[in-house]
Parts: C-alpha cells; structure tokens; sequence
C-alpha cells in the first residue's frame, strides 16, 4: 500500500520536536523547584505531565496518521487499524474549505462526502496542497455531469460540532480538573475563596458550552429546507421560502497580552436569519472548516426568493 501511493499527507516532525523540548524544560523546572522546596513544584508536575501527554499524542499521530493518495482512489488513517481504502466511485463530492481560525490564522481542511453519508475531513498545509487538489480532480471527474461538463451539488449538507469535538472537551476536562486542584491548594494554604470559587465556575461554563456544541449543535441543509439546532430544545424546520433575511456576520474581539501588553485579535463567524415572523435566530460556525457548507444554506435561502 505505501509504495504505490502518487501524493502523501503526513503528520510532520515538528509537533514532536516542539513538545519534547517544552516537555524537556518542564522536567527541568520540576527538577530545580523540587531540590529547592519549592511549594509550586506540585504546579510544576501538573504541567511537565500534561506536556509529556501532549508529546505522546503527537508521536502516535506521526506514527499512525496518514493519507496516501493513488490514481483509483485513497487510503485514510487517523489511529491503528483503523485505515481504509477508498476508491474516487465512493466519494459524492469533494471540496477545499478554507477560513480563519479563531485565533486568526488560516486554515485550509480538505472534504470528502461519501455515498454512504460519510464525512472525512482533514486539514492540509502547503506542502500538501497539489496531492488534495489531484485528490479532489480525480473524485469529482467521477460526478461531474457529462453533458453539461459541471460538478453535481450535493442534495444534503451537515455543520454540527463532531469536527475536533472529543478532542475540545478531554482538553476542557483536563482544564477543568487541574483548575479544581490549584483551587482547592490554594485554597487549603491561603484561602482565597473569593478569587477562587470563580476561576471554578468560568471552567464549568466552558465545559458546558463543549458539550451542549458537541451534542446537540447541528445544522442540516437540504433540499427546500433547513434544521437548526443550537440547544437541546430549540430544533426545528425551516423551509427557504420562509426566511426574509440572511447575512453572515464577522465579529473581532481585541485583547491585550497580560505579559507584554501586544494587542491580540480573536475571530467569531456567525450566521443571521430573520423568519417571516420577523424573528432573528443565529448559529456561530468554524469558518476554516464549515465555510463551504454555510454559503451553500446562503444561497439557497436567496434562490428561493427569487
């Protein structure tokens, strides 16, 4: 399998590099707090085995993630025995998203729709850009309309929270349980309860958000109509005819470093309807990876009125 392949796509070495020296200079703080008495050595151990964690991960994905691009179809791998082969005749459509990411940066994430509804979305870099462009030629030829030498749409599109979903809520997780243990210590030698108790219930809220965006946030995009869920409890239908307005909204949040005082920028993607009762409803979105799929809700919303 590996030595047939034309283009490949790899976790590179970098991540491992990075982790292992920070992992490296936790050790060594841990170390001299340690042989120094140092209360804040247990501060220390947390985030040397937190880093140590992340370096592991990072060595399993250079181990196990791969995608090997062939000239009939692909092979796709996230962890062990779980790769599978593809070929172009499986694949419904397959397409380029890219965006901001909340931090600014841009992201680029190649998306394959399979017939058996499907979805294999991974992020690419330059590097990797002329395998994903063959990778989606060689797919789409097979769903391009002969007659009028133009790309199928697909019927049905999906945006929901499963995209890097599991990956969110263990890190909000581990946020949260290191937050309650640095609570609870220095609220055992200095008892300042009063600063404490509400670093506690910020980790709680954000650990809510992860779960209710993972669960139950889903957006699904059809032919003449549209599902839009952002809670448990407000799911419903709306048919295009029905929405008078639509926009898509950019919202910038600025912030100062409290280090160096540098003004730092974070990037929120939002999309607005109105209903033909004159009622506003929003779903904020990940634009570096479900930008494709909201200007496709856009324009039909726009196709049925005119």
């Amino acid at each position: 399998m590996d030595k047939a392949w034309k283009y490949k796509i790899e976790s590179g070495k970098t991540p491992v590099i990075l982790t292992f020296l920070m992992s490296g200079l936790f050790c060594l703080l841990t170390l001299w707090l340690y042989k120094t008495n140092n209360k804040a050595v247990i501060f220390a151990e947390i985030f040397t085995t937190l880093m140590v964690l992340v370096f592991i991960l990072a060595i399993y994905r250079l181990l196990f993630y791969k995608v090997l691009i062939f000239d009939e179809g692909f092979y796709y791998q996230t962890s062990i025995n779980n790769g599978k082969y593809y070929t172009y005749d499986d694949i419904e459509k397959a397409w380029i998203n890219s965006g901001r990411s909340q931090n600014g940066g841009q992201g680029e994430y190649c998306n394959i729709a399979l017939y058996n509804k499907k979805m294999i979305r991974f992020q690419f870099f330059y590097n990797d850009k002329k395998g994903v462009a063959y990778l989606i030629k060689r797919a789409n030829t097979k769903t391009q309309s002969i007659k009028t030498n133009t790309l199928k749409e697909k019927e049905d599109y999906l945006i929901d929270g499963k995209v890097f979903g599991k990956t969110r809520i263990t890190f909000g997780m581990i946020i949260l349980a290191v937050v309650a243990f640095i609570d609870a210590f220095l609220i055992k030698e200095i008892s300042f309860n009063f600063i404490i108790i509400p670093s506690i219930i910020i980790v709680i809220i954000i650990a809510l958000f992860l779960f209710n965006y993972y669960l139950f946030f889903q957006i699904k995009i059809k032919n003449n109509s549209f599902y839009c869920r952002t809670t448990p409890f407000n799911g419903r239908y709306y048919k295009y005819s029905e929405i008078a307005d639509r926009r898509k909204v950019k919202r910038v949040v600025k912030h100062r470093s409290y280090g160096n005082g540098s003004l730092h920028r974070n990037y929120y993607f939002y999309f607005e309807f109105i209903d033909n009762k004159g009622e506003k409803h929003e779903f904020q979105y990940e634009q570096q990876i479900h930008e494709y799929e909201v200007n496709i809700l856009k324009d039909r919303i726009e196709a049925a009125k005119s």
